[in-house]
């Protein structure tokens, strides 16, 4: 008898979302156009087997309403979203996570960073750092 193991990653971010009706969204605040902005992500590996991971656009669906009257804010909101991956940059794309790794530690500002490692084999358990930069046209 074997047993199966699948790595599973998670995303993890520095500031909890704003928004509760889409925890997967990343915000990037009020950008102006002549400038960038820069949040740092992290992957996690919960498993204990090794991750392989790429990142690769999918494009936001575009949901079809019935009339403007029925449609919330919400969907009001993403019916006018421009979806154009151009904008974004990422620092790595692709790579290699091994697991399990070790949890994102809470500061007392609110935001979330990645513990110190007590030495180099606990180095290699590390979420992965990704710095996603937004630069608006």
């Amino acid at each position: 008898m074997g047993q199966l193991l699948r790595p599973k990653i998670v995303l993890l971010t520095e500031k909890m979302s704003r928004n509760d009706k889409a925890q997967d969204e990343l915000d990037f605040g009020i950008c102006n156009v002549d400038k960038s902005r820069t949040i740092t992500i992290y992957l996690s590996n919960i498993t204990s087997v090794t991750a392989n991971w790429t990142l690769n656009y999918v494009k936001f669906p575009k949901k079809q309403t019935v009339s403007k009257y029925t449609t919330t804010q919400w969907e009001e909101e993403n019916l006018s979203k421009l979806d154009d991956p151009a904008v974004f940059e990422f620092s790595d794309a692709s790579g290699d996570l091994k697991g399990k790794s070790l949890p994102l530690r809470k500061i007392p500002e609110g935001l979330f960073k990645p513990p110190m490692p007590k030495d180099d084999y606990e180095k290699q358990f590390l979420p992965k750092k990704i710095l996603v930069n937004f630069r608006p046209k």
